[in-house]
């Protein structure tokens, strides 16, 4: 990935930390927040995505990633241990990663920042080589009640030594609670 694909990364990680406020609305009786964005980050969550994989080199590409994860309460945050399953087409290579991953979420109201990173195992084809998979990165979702929540998704990806380092981008879309 190229400096400016990491100064991204980071800046968007940064960002969304730095967004925390204190303020949030709470329920008097249980002293947890009643928030659109809290809600939907409490508990089990399953997400399926597309994105948009921007090599250093070579022709963009796509992917379809599925992830679930089971988000625990933590002050201010919500921290979600989980696992995510990639599959990916770029520079006339098919790309397969599986990670465990840990996300922390930042509910403010309707809207929720988040951070997350993963290790696993990854390979790809064109030629056959695998190696330690690792992803990074963050976004920003905005939970509208129960029914609807938009968002996007910037992560770095690679798998070391095969040369597989992209930077992808995908529009999140959650219909449901």
């Amino acid at each position: 990935m190229s400096k400016r694909g990491r100064f991204w990364g980071v800046a968007l990680m940064a960002a969304a930390l730095a967004s925390v406020a204190p303020a949030r609305a709470e329920d008097e009786d249980l002293g947890v927040p009643d928030t659109p964005a809290w809600n939907a980050n409490v508990g089990f969550v399953t997400s399926t995505g597309i994105a948009i994989l921007i090599p250093d080199e070579g022709s963009v590409g796509g992917g379809l990633e599925l992830s679930g994860r089971y988000g625990i309460p933590a002050g201010p945050f919500v921290v979600g241990p989980g696992a995510r399953i990639g599959g990916y087409y770029v520079s006339e290579r098919v790309i397969g990663v599986l990670m465990p991953t840990l996300r922390v979420t930042a509910p403010l109201g309707p809207v929720a920042p988040f951070v997350h990173g993963g290790a696993g195992v990854g390979g790809l084809t064109n030629p056959g080589d695998g190696g330690l998979a690792w992803l990074y990165g963050g976004g920003l979702m905005i939970h509208f009640g129960d029914v609807l929540s938009l968002g996007a998704e910037v992560n770095v990806t690679g798998i070391t030594g095969t040369g597989f380092d992209v930077l992808s981008i995908g529009p999140v879309i959650v219909i449901g609670s």
